[in-house]
């Protein structure tokens, strides 16, 4: 067994103000770079950081930015990336997710000299195109969430797990499921989520301890007995003990204006930061070697593919939670409406012209920042902090901006024909609807959403083949589609063959 850590940098994070900046850096960021350096030069670790985040860095700190990098030239750190401006993935387009992920590369290809590998999705929320969102800028490895995984592919456990309430922002309270720890799922990667991304999922049941534990809310023997317990040195392949806020190793974080409405104890200071992060890992040690995220995503992989159904997030809980706050409730309808007049009147035009490039990425840069979640954070009772609104209306208004500097200059240019309905759907036999780009003759790869959309593909093709031996294969395809529904246990499938 091995032992990932992943450290969560975000200085976009909710009541952090800039001010602050520094004393986050230097406490929490600078803890951990020093500490691994000096006290577990053979240890490995995570450090995750948005594109936000490694600017201001550059900008304020860039001593501490050059002990990360010496880190990753010595293969002691692997530095993981993220969006931007942390906005929530489900919640936004596919098209705007890419550019973030886009922004974000760019920077750290300014900053550090090197775009990343793996992928940090921020709070794991899901919908079927978020994974390409990642892929598609040059990602290898993205983190994942176990327990929305098996909620969703277990049936036994998504019937004791699965929050029925899409309004609830936290599902920490709710039943656990009696789960085996040695369940392979915590323990082995998974491969192509979508082609060419592989990824590994981190567990509630093993990732509050690091909070709690940085947090003095309990003492080291009950973390490490979770580690034990969850990531047992006999088990193959790694497990992820810590893939959370890399302000808790340092400061208090976010923590007590979340429980205890205390917004003046918001990133204090914990003196004790290193002390612990080397009483830790000391343990940890003892128990097997760290490894890099990376690393662990290329070990021996399950044979399942990944699933998650829509909206998904992690703490069993939904994309709604960030989706249905007041201050998201309030904006997203603006950006929505931003981003229709863009892609309807001057997409075309622009994009199709590398003159307007600048003008394009001002326009992306400035929506997608208009999309980060901390803004929109936390919901009622708690209030957002003026801060973090004002850095989302601030971008806002640099859209809205954009927009009209667009308009000026395309004033007397003619928007492109739209086209008609139904241009571009093929022969009438064809699905129409691009819902994977893995190959859909391997049936033991797609996931539950793929599989049944290449049963409606190939019902098809059985429906309105337009030869018989057209319609003969559309009726062997549905049938392999059936069987393979009752190899993954749904009854009731033998009934449905044509």
């Amino acid at each position: 067994m091995k032992y990932v850590a992943i450290f969560h940098a975000n200085l976009n994070y909710a009541f952090l103000e800039p001010h602050k900046y520094e004393q986050v850096i230097r406490a929490s960021y600078e803890t951990i770079f020093d500490t691994f350096a000096e006290k577990f030069p053979d240890g490995k670790y995570v450090f995750e950081a948005s594109g936000y985040t490694i600017e201001q860095m550059a900008k304020l700190t860039p001593d501490v930015l050059k002990k990360l990098l010496k880190a990753v030239e010595r293969g002691q750190c692997e530095f993981m990336g993220a969006p931007y401006s942390h906005p929530i993935m489900a919640n936004i387009p596919e098209e705007d997710g890419r550019w973030s992920n886009h922004f974000a590369m760019e920077t750290y290809q300014k900053y550090l000299g090197f775009k990343p590998e793996s992928a940090w999705n921020p709070e794991c929320t899901w919908m079927q195109y978020v994974p390409r969102t990642f892929r598609d800028v040059g990602y290898k490895y993205l983190t994942l969430d176990f327990e929305s995984y098996m909620i969703c592919c277990d049936k036994d456990y998504g019937w004791v797990e699965r929050n029925r309430c899409h309004d609830m922002n936290w599902g920490g309270n709710l039943p656990v499921y009696d789960l085996d720890p040695a369940c392979k799922f915590l323990h082995q990667p998974f491969r192509d989520i979508v082609p060419g991304l592989h990824g590994m999922c981190r567990s509630d049941r093993l990732i509050g301890g690091y909070i709690n534990y940085f947090l003095g809310r309990i003492p080291l023997q009950s973390y490490l007995d979770r580690i034990k317990k969850w990531g047992n040195p006999k088990y193959k392949g790694a497990t992820i003990i810590i893939a959370d806020d890399a302000e808790y190793t340092g400061t208090t974080g976010y923590f007590y204006v979340k429980y205890y409405r205390d917004y003046s104890r918001s990133f204090s200071v914990d003196p004790g930061a290193r002390e612990k992060l080397i009483a830790l890992f000391t343990e940890v040690e003892k128990l097997g070697e760290t490894c890099t995220f990376k690393e662990a995503c290329e070990m021996e992989p399950v044979e399942e593919p990944f699933y998650v159904e829509d909206r998904f997030a992690w703490h069993r809980t939904y994309a709604d939670a960030w989706a249905n706050t007041p201050e998201a409730r309030a904006w997203d309808p603006i950006l929505a409406a931003m981003r229709k007049e863009y892609k309807e009147n001057y997409q075309a035009i622009l994009e199709g012209d590398t003159k307007y490039r600048d003008l394009v990425e001002r326009f992306w840069f400035h929506m997608t920042n208009s999309a980060n979640s901390d803004g929109r954070w936390p919901p009622p009772p708690a209030e957002t902090c003026p801060f973090n609104r004002q850095w989302v209306l601030d971008e806002i208004a640099a859209t809205q901006q954009t927009l009209a500097d667009i308009r000026t200059l395309l004033k007397d240019v003619p928007p492109p024909k739209k086209k008609e309905f139904g241009e571009d759907f093929g022969n009438p036999w064809e699905y129409g609807y691009q819902y994977t780009t893995k190959d859909t003759t391997d049936l033991k790869k797609l996931n539950d959403y793929e599989l049944s959309h290449r049963l409606y593909e190939v019902f098809r093709l059985f429906d309105n083949g337009e030869t018989p031996e057209m319609k003969e294969r559309g009726r062997q395809l549905v049938n392999a589609c059936f069987a393979e529904f009752e190899r993954r246990g749904y009854s009731g499938s033998e009934k449905r063959r044509v």
